[in-house]
Parts: structure tokens; sequence; C-alpha cells
């Protein structure tokens, strides 16, 4: 078996799970003894790029253009002359696409032309609305019954393309031919349902991910913390100044947390919006900023923590850094919304608490460290045998080769 797969970035360029799931797929297919290569085609590069390497010896063309206009973000024909190239030549049985938003649907019109069987795996909302949430500028969730058609007051601070009249109706068209569309959230599913497309057409399988071996961080401040580990309650949340992770709600939170925790300490991780980082940063030395932070050291720092916090307000699919805190043995605190819900199994694994309700989320929290240290560490336990069962990656692999076996066979 032989598959192409198709996304807007790899590794080392990671702009977020899509890129981290995928890469730990294509090594276990590797490992099964699937033949892999991935196509990187984003026509959002900084500079424009055509270029072979390997990551862990799977081989990636990375093919960039540093150019694009509104209306190629529908179809563009440098991607699809591309992806026609790279099917000739490679020749794979299967196509399996992931984000495409940088890329147009473009490749699934190319596979279509080649004849080749595409599966795509959803990471979001995208062929739903244009920046991929259905998030709307005044913090509201678009509905699909109230505006079939969007409601065109998207919230358009990150990604945002493609907003061309009859959007729903002209995406489903131009991937008629994806023979299953996998998705690691029922809740990702129940929208897309929602808004029309036939329920069989969807495959559940969460994500899988390596458990990584043990490495000393490299970032001094989370050096300093996993020295501390134990000394006092900490928290992390790693969706940093980003709105739509729930910085807002974090921000909200954080004095009842620290009234409520006695020498609590909120760690957060990432980038994001000034003004929402500066609001952590005025917190003084209780909130510690740690900036960009490595997947290696993020394990380290989730390692090192008592709870993590996911505080997302959109309807997250399946947030990997659930996978990976878990991995760790670390808990999590996150909202009672979309896919983050069938991940945590409450007062074993977590906590959740209503979408953008900060007094309840800082009630969560203190509720976790007024627990006896032996029912925190059976919760540790806990997170680590969901990681090793329903969440691995020998699970991932296996659903995924039974819907390649699938639509090879269709």
């Amino acid at each position: 078996m032989r598959i192409l797969y198709i996304t807007n970035w790899f590794p080392p360029e990671v702009k977020g799970g899509a890129e981290v799931s995928l890469y730990h797929t294509c090594r276990a297919m590797q490992r099964a003894g699937v033949e892999c290569s991935v196509l990187s085609i984003n026509y959002r590069g900084a500079t424009a790029a055509d270029e072979w390497y390997q990551v862990d010896h799977i081989p990636v063309h990375r093919v960039h253009f540093s150019t694009h206009w509104p209306l190629q973000e529908t179809v563009d024909l440098r991607v699809y002359r591309v992806v026609l190239r790279e099917l000739a030549a490679v020749k794979p049985t299967l196509v399996h696409i992931h984000n495409v938003s940088g890329a147009s649907l473009a490749p699934f019109l190319a596979c279509r032309r080649a004849g080749v069987p595409v599966v795509n795996t959803l990471h979001d909302l995208w062929l739903l609305c244009p920046n991929n949430m259905r998030y709307r500028a005044d913090g509201s969730y678009c509905d699909v019954a109230r505006f079939p058609n969007g409601c065109g007051r998207c919230f358009r601070r990150y990604d945002y393309w493609a907003p061309v009249p009859q959007r729903r109706r002209l995406f489903a068209a131009l991937t008629a031919n994806v023979h299953a569309f996998i998705s690691p959230s029922q809740a990702l599913i129940d929208r897309h349902v929602e808004a029309g497309y036939a329920h069989e057409r969807f495959r559940l399988v969460p994500y899988g991910i390596d458990e990584p071996p043990a490495a000393a961080p490299r970032h001094p401040l989370v050096q300093q913390i996993v020295r501390g580990a134990g000394s006092q309650p900490t928290l992390v949340f790693a969706g940093g100044g980003h709105e739509h992770k729930g910085a807002q709600v974090v921000l909200a939170a954080i004095p009842r947390i620290l009234m409520g925790v006695e020498n609590a300490r909120v760690v957060i991780a990432g980038g994001g919006e000034e003004r929402l980082l500066e609001r952590f940063r005025s917190y003084g030395p209780p909130v510690v900023m740690l900036g960009s932070v490595g997947f290696a050291d993020m394990r380290a720092l989730f390692a090192a923590a008592d709870l993590s916090i996911v505080a997302s307000v959109w309807h997250e699919n399946s947030p990997l850094v659930i996978y990976e805190n878990y991995q760790m043995g670390t808990p999590v605190a996150g909202s009672r919304f979309g896919g983050t819900v069938e991940l945590i199994d409450e007062d074993r694994t977590g906590y959740l608490y209503p979408v953008g309700d900060a007094a309840a989320l800082a009630a969560q929290v203190a509720r976790h460290f007024r627990k006896a240290p032996w029912e925190r560490r059976q919760m540790r336990r806990s997170c680590v045998q969901a990681a090793r069962t329903r969440l691995s990656l020998s699970a991932h692999v296996a659903a995924h080769l039974r819907i390649y076996e699938e639509a090879q066979a269709a």
C-alpha cells in the first residue's frame, strides 16, 4: 500500500495539532509496512519553495507559493497542476488529504481527475465556515439553520479563506469524491450532519500520538518549573493569547484561582494577541509567561503540572493538547463544548465546566486541589491509562488501515 498525504504544513513547519498528528500517523504507518510520502503544499508561504527533504525517514515534498489572490482560494490552478504531477510521480494507492486552507480545494479535483481514491481528515469546520470554526466576531456561534449559506459575520483575526457565495454548497460539490471523512470527534461529525452532510460518509477515529522518550527541557523557565515540581500548585494553559482558545476566560478565572488555591502558579505557554498577553503579564509573579515553547519542552511542562486548562470557546475538534497531557499523567479542566467533552472522563481524567464560564472553571480548579493527594495520584494514573488504551496510536493506525482498505475496495 502506498499512501500520499497532502497537507498545508508538515514538520519542521508546525502551526497546530493537525501537523503533529499527521507526523505521528506517518511514522506509525511506516512501522506497519505502509509506504508513505507527504506533499506539503501552500500558497501562503513566506517565500516560494520546491524542495524534497526527510523527517525521520518520511519523504516530504514541500511546494510553497509566496503569492495568491482571493479568487484562487477555492481552486488554485497552480496547486492543481502540482498535485497532478505528484500523483503521476508517486502513483499512490490512495490519497489522504488533511488541512487545505492554504492550498484550496484543488487537491480534491486533481485526485478526481487522476481517478485516485481519497479520504480526508477533518481537523476543524473548514467545510462549513471561512474561519474554520463557526465562531463569530461577537463571540457567538454561527447557527447553520439560521444561516445555511454562512452568517457573514465571521471572526477574522486568524484563518479566513474563500468567503464565496454559496460556499457550503460549492465545497460539498468539490469534495464529492471523498470516500470517507475521518473525524477525531463525534462532535465534529454532528456539526457536519446538521449542516446537511450524510452521516454514513464519516468515520470516527480519535487521534493517536507516540509516547515521547524522556528528554530534559531546554527552555530556562520550563527547567525551573520542572526542578520545582510538586513545590506549589501549578496549572498550565497552552493557549497563549488566542481568543478562540479561551484566553479571556482564563484571564477572568485567574483572580478566583489565586484566591481559592493557596500559592497557586498559572503558567501560560504560546504566543497570540499582544493585548491579551499583556493582561496576563499584569498579574505579576503568580502568572509565568513562557512565550513559544517546543514540543519536547511542553511535554516536560505538562508532566510537572498538577492540572492543565483547555478553555476553548469554539467547536474544538479533539484537542491534541489533552492527549499530550494524558500521556504525561496530567488531568485537564476543559470547557463542556465540542470534542473536549468526549476526551474528559469527569473526576477520573479531569473536569468539565460550561463554556466561557470563568467562575465555574475556577471552582473546578479549586475542587481539584481540595482532593486528597492519593485521589490526585489516581487521576494521574487514569490519564495514562486513557492515553494507552482508547486514545492510543495503535488503535488510531488500525482504524485508518481499515478505512484505507474500504476506500480501495469501493
